[in-house]
C-alpha cells in the first residue's frame, strides 16, 4: 500500500460515517486513541548474524625494507578480527496513535500509525594494528540501532453490546511496515600507540521496502465514563514474506595515514541485487541479510470518544 491509497482509504472512511444509516446516533462517532505498548519480532537475520559480524580488515605494517627496481618496497600486511556481539534485546518500544469510527452497536473501523526501536551496545579492548605500528590498545564500541514504522487499518468486532461497562473485542488488520532502518556505529578510542588519544568512527546504514503483514488479536476496553475508557489489547503480526535489507552506506573518518589495506566491511552491498550482506562469524563468507518482523504486539490504550 501506499500513501495514496491511505488517503482514498480515509476518504471511504468518511463517506461511510456520514451516510450510514444501520447505526443509530449514539453509536456513532469517533474514538481517538493515544497508544503505547511492547513489540517483540523476530527479525531473524538481524539478531543471529548481524548482530555477531565481527569488524575484520588489514592494516599495513611499517617496516625498514630494500626497495625494489622501481625504487618502492612492498610493506607486510596485519590481518585483524575484532569480535563484539550484541545483546539480543527480543522486546522493545512502541508508540502510535489511533482513530476509530464507531459503525454500530457491535463493529468499528479503525486506522493508526506506530513506531518500534530498539538499541544495543557492546564494548570491549582490542588491540587494533594502525598508522604503520603493530600494537594499538584502544576501547572499541559497537552501536546498533534498528527501528520501523507502520500504519495499520482493520475491523474491530465486540463480544457483546458495546453499552456495557467491561466489554471484549476481536481486532482484525492490516499493517503496512514501511521506513525500516538499520544503523551500525562502531567506535575505536585508542588508549596506547601511535594515534593514542584519538578516536575512529564508522557508520553503515541500511534501509529496507515496505512489507504488508496480517495481524489478529483482541482484548478488552473498560469504560471511564461516556467520554473516556482504557483498552488493553494483544496480538500477533505475521508477514506474507521476509523483507531483505538493502543499499548499505558507510561513513568513515578512518584516512590515508591510518594505512588500511583493507576497509572492514561487516555489512556490504551485493553487486547485482544491492542488497545487504553480513560477514560470517569467522570473517570468510558474505550471506545476505533477510529479516522476519512476524511477532507479538502488547498495547495499552486511553480512548477518547467525540
Amino acid at each position: 500500500m501506499t500513501c495514496k491509497r491511505l488517503v482514498h482509504l480515509l476518504s471511504l472512511l468518511l463517506l461511510l460515517g456520514s451516510g450510514s444509516s444501520w447505526a443509530q446516533p449514539d453509536e456513532r462517532g469517533w474514538v481517538f486513541s493515544p497508544l503505547t505498548g511492547l513489540s517483540s519480532p523476530r527479525l531473524g537475520m538481524l539478531y543471529d548474524e548481524v548482530f555477531y559480524a565481527p569488524f575484520a580488515g588489514q592494516s599495513e605494517i611499517v617496516a625498514d625494507l630494500p626497495e625494489d627496481a622501481a625504487g618502492e618496497s612492498t610493506y607486510p600486511v596485519e590481518d585483524f578480527l575484532f569480535e563484539n556481539n550484541l545483546p539480543r534485546i527480543g522486546v522493545g518500544p512502541e508508540a502510535g496513535l489511533e482513530f476509530r469510527r464507531r459503525l454500530g452497536r457491535r463493529d468499528d473501523f479503525f486506522i493508526g500509525i506506530s513506531a518500534w526501536e530498539i538499541g544495543a551496545t557492546g564494548r570491549v579492548s582490542v588491540v587494533f594494528p594502525l598508522q604503520g605500528e603493530l600494537n594499538n590498545g584502544a576501547i572499541y564500541e559497537r552501536r546498533a540501532k534498528f527501528s520501523y514504522t507502520q500504519y495499520f487499518l482493520g475491523w474491530r468486532h465486540y463480544l457483546g453490546d458495546r453499552s456495557r461497562r467491561f466489554k471484549l473485542f476481536t481486532n482484525f488488520g492490516l499493517n503496512e511496515v514501511f521506513d525500516i532502518d538499520y544503523k551500525e556505529t562502531h567506535v575505536f578510542s585508542f588508549t596506547s600507540g601511535a594515534p593514542a588519544g584519538f578516536k575512529r568512527v564508522v557508520v553503515y546504514r541500511a534501509q529496507s521496502t515496505g512489507l504488508l503483514m496480517l495481524q489478529l488479536g483482541g482484548g478488552g476496553e473498560l469504560r471511564i465514563n461516556d467520554r473516556f475508557s482504557l483498552s488493553l489489547e494483544g496480538a500477533y503480526a505475521f508477514g506474507l514474506r521476509d523483507v531483505t535489507l538493502k543499499g548499505v552506506e558507510v561513513k568513515s573518518d578512518f584516512n590515508e595515514g591510518d594505512r588500511l589495506a583493507t576497509m572492514p566491511a561487516p555489512l556490504d552491498n551485493e553487486a547485482v541485487t544491492n542488497n545487504a550482506s553480513v560477514l560470517s562469524r569467522d570473517g570468510l563468507s558474505r550471506s545476505t541479510v533477510y529479516l522476519n518482523l512476524d511477532g507479538w504486539r502488547l498495547a495499552a490504550k486511553l480512548n477518547v470518544i467525540f
